[in-house]
Parts: structure tokens; sequence; C-alpha cells
């Protein structure tokens, strides 16, 4: 696992060791670098070690030196591909997965990711040819961005090392819509106008005639929902995948433990590595002063019922104390709640270990969200009416003085389409809409995301709502939202997360199951409970889900120096595109008990925070 960064038409010694130094979070362990003038090109890692820790050292060169890499990640299969590569004639210097890639791309060139199964970003320098690869996994785990500037191209883990490496600081506003009506900014956008994320199943190809891109593996690809199959063939088949992902997501050199919530993914993550290891798993979950929100009860008895080695870490109002040295880890902003109890919690578990399991992508991939129950019904309840009675609920909601957001809802139960940009993008219509306090000219239509929408509702044949749903939050909400949450937070303590749902064959039979496998309106996640109905205690399979959230509503309602340092008039004003004056209102009105807009006062504020930290150049950490 490292960080990784580099450079295309240019060179430069020390922006190249800036670009390491900021990522050395990554990768505190060892640092490598490879830089070539007459080709314009350079490169470099800071690495964090897990397997092979002696033999791991980046760039990974082939036998001639002809081809490098640079990679972050885990190749869960490198030993098969190892064993393949070796009996094609290829030559190995160690035991580590780094290697594995620069002899993949000697084998088959641009079609070498087809062959990996793990996480990963990496870029790959074939000197002979003056190609840059670069490649992104499936699902977007790692992050990987890419951008340019008036002498060539820069790409790296965090956007902060592109920044250092020149890129133009100049916001685009429909990024930044789209970031205020999902919580995120959806791939490939970034919030930076010559930034792009390299996209979840993409490679890019970097030579002197420019940049070509390519979808290897696209989650619209897949059959959805045709598998026939009863909930017993369909729940012992996702049993024994779950078994060998987790397995596989056990490999290291150093210690693992887990992330545990008290939920269900993360305890039947929990459930199967503690059957699979000798010792007790050491896990960790969060505790919150708030009732409502605490899930600590629930996660001590999965502790007790597994025998783990359980850690506990208290937050609360006080644990804003963190938000400030969070920020400078956050490249982009994020409306996400579980970043601080995030953060937190892998401050923690590093102390122990080098490597968590999580339980991220179980919900995306089994419709474990209430809304995979709550729009599906009401709109079987609406069915009857109409089509133009949402259009005129619509246009009637734009001046209708009260119930505004009631027919804001009624009309976005129109067809899936709507739907999902109603429902699923940001659940906009309980709370305040981006035009309540941003002034960007944009609209769903003009910044990208309605395209989004549109292109899944119109590649996935499965008409069911819920196949839709899964499909969107699969592509999109997954890896820029929960997943960079996931990887940022822990990788700024220096911890590895790994996500056992992820890997390629789950993700491919989930889609394959028809939607009544997965939820209906008695419960969600069926297939997923029914596979480990033996393993878990039953208040946890028969409990709603909760989610590691903090109390902002109530902590915007307080004082604290990490609110007020960035939530002034004059911060907001010198922001771009926020409405000083509304933003102020916003929360005056918030304090007052007029209206609980916790989650909106929380993505201005790392919003405001991250411009003034990385992009305001009279103030910018870069």
């Amino acid at each position: 696992m490292c960080g990784i960064v580099g450079a295309y038409g240019w060179t430069h010694d020390e922006t190249l060791s800036s670009m390491l130094d900021w990522i050395e979070h990554r990768g505190p362990d060892e640092e490598g670098s490879y830089l070539d003038r007459d080709a314009g090109l350079m490169m470099g890692a800071r690495r964090l070690s897990i397997v092979d820790l002696e033999g791991g050292s980046q760039p990974k060169w082939n036998e001639d030196e002809t081809v490098g890499v640079v990679f972050n990640g885990e190749i869960y299969n490198h030993g098969e591909l190892r064993d393949r590569l070796s009996r094609e004639g290829h030559r190995f210097e160690s035991e580590c997965d780094t290697e594995v890639l620069v002899h993949l791309w000697e084998e088959y060139g641009e079609e070498m990711v087809s062959h990996l199964e793990g996480m990963f970003a990496f870029s790959i320098w074939d000197r002979e040819a003056e190609t840059v690869f670069l490649a992104r996994d499936r699902f977007g785990i790692k992050p990987l961005y890419f951008g340019k500037n008036d002498r060539g191209y820069v790409w790296g883990s965090e956007l902060p090392a592109l920044l250092i490496g020149g890129v133009d600081r100049t916001i685009d506003p429909a990024a930044v819509y789209n970031h205020f009506s999902l919580e995120y900014t959806p791939a490939p956008q970034t919030l930076l106008e010559d930034v792009w994320k390299v996209e979840p199943g993409q490679s890019v190809t970097i030579t002197d005639d420019g940049v070509e891109t390519r979808k290897y593996w696209d989650l619209l690809d897949l059959e959805t929902g045709t598998r026939t199959t009863s909930m017993a063939a369909a729940a012992d088949r996702l049993r024994t995948l779950f078994e060998r992902s987790v397995e596989k997501r056990l490999m290291a050199d150093v210690p693992v433990g887990a992330f545990l919530s008290g939920g269900l993914d993360s305890s039947a993550v929990t459930g199967i590595a503690s059957q699979l290891k000798d010792e007790p798993l050491k896990t960790y979950s969060v505790a919150f002063e708030n009732d409502m929100l605490d899930e600590s009860d629930e996660a001590r008895l999965v502790a007790d019922h597994f025998g783990t080695d359980h850690t506990e870490v208290p937050i609360d109002l006080s644990s804003m104390d963190l938000f400030g040295e969070m920020m400078q880890y956050l490249g982009e902003p994020t409306g996400h709640l579980q970043m601080l109890p995030m953060y937190a919690l892998s401050e923690r578990a590093s102390r122990d270990v080098k490597v968590a399991l999580a339980g991220e992508g179980a919900d995306e991939l089994f419709a474990g969200y209430p809304w995979y129950q709550h729009v599906p019904e009401h709109k079987r309840k609406v069915d009857f009416m109409p089509e133009f009675t949402h259009d005129v609920a619509g246009a009637v909601a734009q001046v209708a003085p009260v119930g505004n957001k009631h027919l804001r809802y009624f009309s976005g139960l129109k067809n899936n389409e709507e739907m999902l940009l109603n429902h699923v993008c940001g659940f906009t219509t309980f709370r305040p809409e981006p035009d309540e306090f941003l002034r960007t000219g944009e609209s769903a239509a003009t910044s990208g995301l309605r395209a989004n929408v549109g292109e899944v509702t119109a590649e996935v044949a499965d008409p069911s709502l819920e196949q839709h749903m899964s499909t969107y939050e699969t592509g999109y909400t997954l890896p820029d939202y929960h997943l960079y949450k996931a990887d940022h937070m822990s990788m700024a303590q220096s911890l590895e997360l790994r996500v056992p749902f992820l890997s390629t064959e789950m993700v491919e039979f989930a889609h394959s199951l028809p939607a009544e496998l997965k939820v209906n309106d008695d419960d969600v996640k069926r297939v997923l409970k029914t596979a480990v109905s033996d393993l878990l205690p039953d208040q946890i399979l028969e409990r709603e889900k909760m989610g590691m959230r903090p109390p902002v509503e109530d902590w915007f309602e307080e004082e604290h120096d990490s609110i007020e340092t960035w939530f002034t008039r004059e911060k907001l004003r010198q922001t771009p595109y926020v409405d000083a004056n509304r933003a102020t209102a916003l929360r005056d009105a918030h304090r007052r008990g007029e209206e609980s807009v916790g989650r909106t006062l929380w993505m201005i504020l790392t919003y405001v925070a991250w411009y003034h930290s990385f992009i305001d150049e009279q103030n910018a950490v870069v």
C-alpha cells in the first residue's frame, strides 16, 4: 500500500520531492523515485509496507529496466499471476505484488488490467514506447487523479500533490453544484477545471500525441437482475464468495484488524475474519454520547460473540478539535458525516495494526438503505395518477409558501430518472437545495448530473427502480463518497483499509440477482442476511440500519473554534460561489430551531475550510 505521484512532459527534482513529501502519510516506511530528463518523465511512491516487507521497494522494474511502475494498492491474485508469468519466462526478484505489474504489461499491454483482482491505482512507464499508462481498480477503492498544466501532465493519489505539480486552481462551478447536490463530486469531475479523477474501471494512456482514456470494465455492462435462482441457492453462493473474499483480504505480513460498527456488514466481516484467524481479531468502534446514534452496545455484543480484542473510541463535540488537522488530508471536501469519526477511529487502530477490514459496499450491492424500501413504495401508491400531475406539483413547489418540500417529493416520483435525481442523489428533496446558498448558475442539466443519471436508467435493462438505484450508487456514490472517505481518512493515519464486499465476483454476482432477493416491503439486504444467518446474533440480523454519524445537528447549535474559525461572514464571502448572507442565515435559523440543516452546514463548513486551506493562494498550505 502506497501513495504515488508522477508527471510527463517535464521534470523538476524539487517538485517531485515536494509531491512525495505531501503523501508521506500514505507511505511512511520508504520513498522511491525515478526521473528521466531526456524523456520528460518523473514518478515516485511512498510505501506502507504490507507484503514482502524487504523486497517491495518502488519503483519496480522489469529485467532490462525498460518498464517501471509505482503502485498503490493490493493485488490479491498476485501469486497466481506470478506463477503464470514465470511459466512464460518472466523472471522475478521479489515476492511483492508490485513486480507482477511490469511483467503483465510486457505480456498483455493495456489488457493487463483485466487480469487483476484487487484494489489498485498505478502508473507504468514504458521507456521504449515512450508511454505512460495509468489505471484504477474496477470499483474506485483506491484514488487516482490526473491533470494538465502548461508544461505537460501530472498525476497522483491525492489532489494536493497535483497542486504542487502546478495545475491551475480555477474552480469548476458545475462541479460545485454537483458537490452540494450529492455531498461529493462525481467522477471524472473534481472541483478544479484542469484536474480529473481516473474513473473506476478506467485506464489512461499518455504519449506525446496526447491522452486516451478507456473503460476496461463497466458496471453498466453487467447483466442486472437476470439470474434465476432460489433464495437458498443465492445465499449459499454468496456465502462462498464472501468467505473467499475475506480470506484473500487477510493476506499480509503485518497485523490485520477490523472496523466494527455493530451493523450487519461490519459484523459479518468480523465474523468471517474471526473464524479464519488463529488469534483474536482486533476490532475498533466509535461511541457517541447521543443514544439515538450510538451503536457501541451492538458492537460490544458482536465483539463478545466472536471473542475479539475490542477497542472503543469516544466521539463528541470535543472531537471537532481534530477538524483542522483532518482537513489537511482532504484534497476534495465531502459532506460525509463519517469523516471525523473515521479519522479518529483510524488513528486509534493504527497504533496496533497496519491493515483493517471494513464493510463498505454491502448497502449499495444488496439494497441496504431505507430508501430502497420507501421510495418504491411511495411510487407504487401514486402510480395511478397521470404523469403530468408530477410536473404540476414541481411547478407549484417553486412558488408555494408552505408544503413545497412535499410537493417536490411528489414531483420526483414521476419516473426512475426523476426518482434517482430527487431521492438518491444527495437526498435533496427534504433539505435546502444548492441554489438556496450558492450562486453557480448551474443546474442538474448543465452540471452533468442529469446525464449521469440518464445513462444509468437508459443502460440498465431491468426496469425496477431498486436495480437502477443500486447501479447508480455503486457506480458513483460508493467510489466518490464512501470509498473516498474510507481511503483518505484511513491513509491519513497510515492505515490500509480493505473492503471484502468489493471483490469482482461479489459485485458481479450481486448485480445478477433479481431485486426481490435483496429487498421487499418487510426487509432489506435479504440475501445477505440469509447468507450469514448462522453466523450472527439475531439482534444484529434484525436491527435497523443506523450508520456511524455524529450529531452534527447538535454540534452546529453550539460554538466550537473549528466551526467559528471557518463559518464567518468574511470567509464565506471570500469563498467562490457561496452566498455568505444566505449561508449565515441558514446557520442562524438552525440555531434558533427553525430548521434542522446540520448536513448542509457541514457541507458548507468543509467546502469553505477546503478552499482556504488548498485553493486560496494567500493562505493555502500547498
